[in-house]
């Protein structure tokens, strides 16, 4: 994750939890601190790649737009709208038109 400053966080958490890190921490050989920064990391994409899903099944955004919120590309956002269930109602003009807007962004 780079030469970010660090800070510390103190938390207290259920056993359960607790169980997921050292069990993460044991798969990957790192200590727990990493493994909780793993956690966190993949849970924060999961969280973005939801919201965008969502908000483009809402029509609040164009699957350019939801593809920039998860961090992915168009191609790759237009699967995961598909594996989730989602049909578009957009069509293949408005598609290029959201490119050429994201290309010129």
């Amino acid at each position: 994750m780079g030469k970010l400053p660090k800070r510390f966080l103190g938390a207290r958490i259920e056993q359960e939890i607790m169980d997921i890190v050292e069990r993460v921490a044991e798969e990957r050989n790192v200590d727990k601190t990493a493994a909780i920064k793993t956690l966190v990391t993949v849970g924060w994409k999961e969280l973005r790649l939801e919201k965008a899903v969502q908000l483009y099944r809402k029509g609040e955004v164009s699957v350019d737009k939801a593809a920039k919120i998860a961090g992915l590309t168009v191609s790759e956002m237009m699967n995961e709208i598909a594996m989730s269930g989602v049909r578009s109602d957009e069509t293949v003009e408005e598609y290029r038109e959201g490119i050429r807007a994201l290309l010129e962004s």
